[in-house]
């Protein structure tokens, strides 16, 4: 929302802010406080020292000479801006009732993640939640103050994301898709399928995409804060690849490293591209030389 932000700021002759307290990226947290809180600005005569500049606008605060006629303020005029209408990420609880009371802890704890990660790059209208019945929306009240959507209908431009998809997700349809359908589902009984059972109860007729690198789900996280964080990087320019580098996590490095190693058997090449650690190429290499035939474990 940088971008939009600093657009509406130079239009209005603002082109410095005092504001205290302020983190970066300086002009996201400021839109955060905008839209969240109703803050805005406050016109006045206010120096300090240079924070650091973005997109044309500085930001100063504490002591300095530094000059700004506007202040970051709770009880400033708004500050009307436009923000990213798109990508929509909708997360579908038809399948909340599925889950168990673990399971749903673990569910809400994800998606406070999905709200801290789009706080980072978007803001809470980027995330809906569907279908949410009276025992999730309690739940998820508790969590922290949020302004995120309920049941907003998906364009005719959306994808549900879905592991066991038939269509495999490339660069080029996760940064043109307006909207991207995640199943609200915790798998950690094996639940497989999930998300097509869940397409056919709502009657979702968009394509079944599956996210893979090289070809495999192997190594693919699958917490909902990790694969949205995916689409964000990719649709900020880096690859798939990249992307799913950077979010995995060693558990994931490790599966992926054990399957490729298996298949075959090339422990160092895997693990570079892959980038794992050398405690995580460690355990892929003590199984795999406990399985290669000849060894003393090997059946014989």
């Amino acid at each position: 929302m940088a971008k939009e932000l600093a657009k509406a700021l130079l239009d209005m002759d603002v082109d410095t802010i005092y504001a205290k307290g302020i983190e970066r990226p300086f002009l996201q947290r400021i839109a955060l406080k905008f839209l969240l809180y109703g803050w805005g600005l406050e016109r006045g005569v206010y120096r300090g020292s240079t924070l650091g500049e973005e997109l044309g606008v500085k930001i100063i605060s504490g002591r300095g000479q530094e000059l700004a006629t506007h202040r970051l303020s709770p009880g400033g005029s708004k500050v009307i801006f436009s923000y990213p209408e798109y990508p929509l990420f909708i997360v579908d609880l038809t399948m909340w009732d599925r889950h168990s009371d673990k399971e749903k802890r673990k569910l809400v704890n994800q998606l406070g993640s999905v709200i801290s990660l789009l706080r980072d790059h978007l803001w809470d209208y980027n995330l809906s939640l569907n279908h949410a019945n009276d025992e999730f929306r309690r739940t998820f009240s508790t969590i922290f103050f949020n302004k995120v959507r309920f049941d907003v209908e998906p364009s005719k431009n959306s994808i549900v994301l879905d592991p066991y998809g038939d269509v495999e997700a490339n660069e080029e349809m996760l940064r043109s898709v307006d909207c991207f359908i995640i199943g609200g589902i915790v798998d950690d009984s094996g639940w497989r399928y999930a998300t097509k059972e869940l397409s056919e109860r709502v009657g979702y007729s968009f394509k079944r995409v599956r996210i893979t690198l090289r070809g495999s789900r192997v190594g693919v996280p699958d917490r909902l804060n990790k694969v949205i964080s995916i689409i964000l990087r990719v649709r900020e320019g880096q690859s798939l690849e990249e992307a799913i580098l950077a979010e995995q996590s060693n558990a994931d490095k490790f599966l992926r490293l054990l399957r490729d190693t298996t298949l075959n058997g090339d422990l160092e090449g895997n693990a570079n591209w892959l980038r794992a650690s050398e405690k995580v190429k460690e355990r892929v290499k003590k199984i795999v030389s406990r399985t290669r035939p000849g060894s003393s474990s090997s059946p014989q």
